[in-house]
């Protein structure tokens, strides 16, 4: 690394003015200038840790001046034993339940023993970590410890960033490169269901539609259209991008939001984690057009073979204005149960409750968190 020498600042975005000084960032660069002349700059590197599956270790490097006065070294950290991250927006709700155990049994009720068990090592796991100084699981099995090393090498080793707006994997071509495992190496785990033959004439609706990654992996499932619901105008912005790239001709983009009624609602932005219901380090805020997935079915006039739902919390909600669709099509469903321990504990019994037949079982894929990306799988015998 250069002694000498300033990083690009030259139409960077503003983040903050006051007494003569502004501080601008462009990418992985801070800035700090004083009468538009840069006087300290700090700049972010990113390590890929193979052994965590995938986790960040940041370095940084500044300059003052122009002179490269300190930069630090964490990536020499690779050799840390591997550990499972905890789910900051779900422990906390587990630790208010006073009756987690009636709760989980609940949960469990009718599930295959796999689930079960999962349901149960969930829990155990997260109320573990949270007592944990780091906030870290770190007894991992031996299967565990084998998928987080295949991740490293068949999945993060193939994400290719062509530009900062551009990433090429397997086939597909991503406006970002933080692409998810769950999505393009699990496939959401859509291989759990029994009855996958059944997507294949019937539309999906994807809720939380993010970039457009889900409904990419589910073209391969269905010759019907995918129904992408994404509420945030900048990420639809580059869900469109995702669809032109891609060719993606059957992928029904809408930039709305699924709830209970139609209504206006502010929703909390933070990029792949912008909820309607959580503000935790929130990232701005926008006003989005609420609907109904009933309205919409019924003015389409779509036969929908599978709902995939990850809306950050607002899951109860959605499935409110979504009863119709689902009590008289009963499609086949992933609704995501992993933001909160309401959604965790309460959403299998309220579909219960509408006495349908639904089968249900949990499907949690392994990464490097204990709880993220924790599904409900419910389909029709």
């Amino acid at each position: 690394m250069k002694l000498f020498g300033f990083w690009d600042y030259k139409n960077a975005s503003v983040r903050r003015k006051t007494l003569g000084f502004t501080l601008v960032k462009k990418r992985n660069t801070h800035t700090l200038l004083f009468l538009a002349l840069p006087l300290l700059q700090r700049k972010r590197y990113i390590t890929k840790n193979i052994y965590g599956g995938g986790t960040e270790i940041v370095d940084y490097a500044y300059r003052f001046c122009g002179i490269l006065c300190y930069q630090t070294h964490h990536y020499k950290r690779l050799a840390t034993y591997p550990s499972l991250k905890a789910n900051y927006l779900l422990f906390p709700s587990l630790l208010a339940e006073s009756n987690l155990l009636q709760k989980l049994e609940s949960l469990a009720k009718d599930m295959p023993q796999e689930s079960k068990d999962l349901a149960y090592t969930i829990v155990s796991r997260e109320l573990q970590a949270y007592h944990n100084p780091l906030q870290r699981y770190y007894a991992l099995t031996q299967q565990e410890l084998a998928a987080l090393e295949t991740l490293a090498h068949n999945f993060y080793a193939k994400i290719l960033p062509l530009s900062p707006d551009l990433c090429y994997y397997n086939g597909y071509f991503l406006p970002e490169s933080h692409l998810e495992c769950s999505v393009f190496f699990y496939k959401h785990g859509l291989h759990t269901l029994r009855h996958l033959d059944r997507l294949r004439d019937k539309d999906i609706i994807d809720v939380g539609g993010y970039i457009g990654d889900s409904a990419l992996i589910f073209q391969d499932y269905t010759q019907k259209s995918i129904h992408c619901f994404e509420a945030s105008k900048s990420t639809y912005q580059k869900l469109l991008t995702t669809l032109r790239l891609n060719n993606a001709t059957r992928i029904i983009p809408i930039n709305k939001a699924l709830g209970a009624q139609e209504e206006k609602l502010t929703l909390n932005l933070y990029g792949g984690g912008s909820s309607l219901v959580f503000a935790t380090h929130s990232l701005g805020s926008e006003e989005v057009e609420v609907i109904t997935l009933d309205s919409y079915v019924q003015q389409h006039n779509i036969q929908v073979g599978f709902i995939k739902v990850d809306i950050e919390g607002f899951e109860m909600e959605f499935l409110k204005g979504a009863k119709h669709t689902i009590c008289t099509q009963k499609p086949a469903m992933l609704i995501s149960i992993y933001h909160q321990a309401s959604d965790f504990f309460d959403i299998k019994p309220l579909l219960e409750s509408w006495d349908l037949g639904y089968k249900f079982h949990l499907y949690k894929p392994f990464d490097d968190t204990i709880s993220v990306e924790t599904a409900l799988f419910c389909e029709m015998p």
